[in-house]
């Protein structure tokens, strides 16, 4: 058997716990303590969002709180490529995949270089008005009108791929396969893929089924006659700082997310852990 290739061990990290989190503040104080035991140079925050510039010129980010605190800090790790680690105080997630419980036996082999990263694929998306973004879950388009159903149209260059007359359509990377594309009926992606999934939303077709898309592929959404504006959103936070103008493209991003996992990780045990699949 190989012996593991280690990486480089840490010399400088960010810890970034959210406050609103009860609890979540103390667990970033002792994960602060145990890296100066380590000889580890630590930034301690609590604030939410995270302080602008934070991650330049560290090793790496760990982050306490659930999925939603780890992608609030997405586009700072991606633009300054630090490798980010979750460590749960949420509910169901995916990307913070070590305890709190567990910290002294987890976290220091992480120092020492005995970690892995990988790189997910994101989302890349933009509208006509040519306002680009990056997402790591997914994009969801919906209906603009309460209790209304909206209705779109999908196409990839001139082909027409589907119109829809639904609540709406989560377009999803693999990482994202497990938050709103899996309960809105979509199928689980391995995180190594590189795919787009589109699942529509409560379609009013039953013969209306996700629909997975290689890399490469741009798909464009258009907004059909609705009678108001639907509501787009990336990882949970709108995805436009004003109101989008279709049609909006999106495809698999040449930027990836560098998650941080320890050596002993294994994606399909985490599945099993948090979907009871036994």
């Amino acid at each position: 058997m190989n012996n593991p290739t280690f990486m480089k061990p840490f010399k400088r990290i960010a810890i970034v716990s959210n406050a609103t989190k009860p609890g979540a503040a103390q667990v970033g104080a002792q994960l602060k303590d145990m890296a100066v035991d380590h000889g580890v140079e630590a930034t301690l925050s609590t604030e939410f969002p995270a302080p602008s510039g934070l991650l330049r010129g560290m090793d790496a980010c760990f982050v306490i709180g659930g999925d939603g605190t780890l992608l609030n800090l997405m586009e700072e790790a991606v633009s300054n490529d630090v490798p980010v680690a979750g460590i749960r105080h949420g509910q169901l997630g995916f990307l913070a995949t070590l305890s709190p419980e567990e910290m002294k036996e987890q976290i220091p082999p992480l120092f020492r270089g005995e970690y892995k990263i990988r790189r997910r694929s994101m989302l890349s998306f933009q509208d006509s008005e040519g306002t680009s973004r990056i997402a790591l879950n997914d994009l969801v388009v919906k209906s603009g009108s309460n209790g209304r159903l909206a209705r779109f149209s999908v196409s990839v260059g001139e082909e027409p791929v589907a119109d829809y007359a639904c609540d709406g359509i989560v377009f999803s990377t693999p990482t994202g396969s497990t938050a709103y594309n899996l309960a809105a009926g979509g199928p689980i992606a391995h995180p190594d893929a590189q795919v787009v999934l589109m699942t529509p939303i409560s379609a009013h077709t039953l013969t209306s089924r996700p629909v997975v898309f290689p890399s490469g592929i741009s798909l464009e959404i258009n907004c059909l006659d609705n009678l108001n504006p639907p509501l787009v959103s990336s990882d949970g936070q709108e995805a436009f700082p004003h109101s989008p103008v279709f049609p909006v493209e999106v495809s698999v991003s040449a930027t990836t997310f560098p998650l941080l996992e320890g050596m002993d990780h294994s994606h399909f045990r985490l599945l099993r852990h948090k979907l009871k699949w036994g």
